[in-house]
């Protein structure tokens, strides 16, 4: 069963914007659009890229290395959802982010 991992401050992660964090051995992709949390596995299944460092644009990230984009929701592949990478329960307690892993 997943336990929740504090992993950042929430002001540490501007809006619209990623990060990479480290929980539980995980390389973690945290974003923050609209005020929510979105964490993903921080590794794109294309070639590797860190999706932590792509472009977020509304609730979708698209990969630095070759542009493949992620819906920050569920973790599904933009083109073919059957494909996605994984996605992590996020909440926030006392102004810490706290992801499921």
């Amino acid at each position: 069963m997943p336990q929740f991992v504090a992993v950042c401050a929430v002001d540490e992660i501007p809006e619209g914007q990623g990060r990479v964090f480290q929980a539980a051995g995980r390389e973690i992709a945290l974003f923050r659009v609209g005020g929510q949390f979105y964490a993903l596995d921080n590794i794109c299944p294309h070639r590797g890229g860190p999706l932590g460092e792509g472009i977020v644009w509304g609730t979708e990230v698209t990969c630095p290395w070759h542009a493949w984009s992620f819906d920050l929701r569920t973790g599904a592949y933009t083109f073919d959802p059957e494909l996605a990478v994984e996605k992590f329960e996020v909440r926030v307690e006392d102004g810490q982010v706290q992801v499921a892993v």
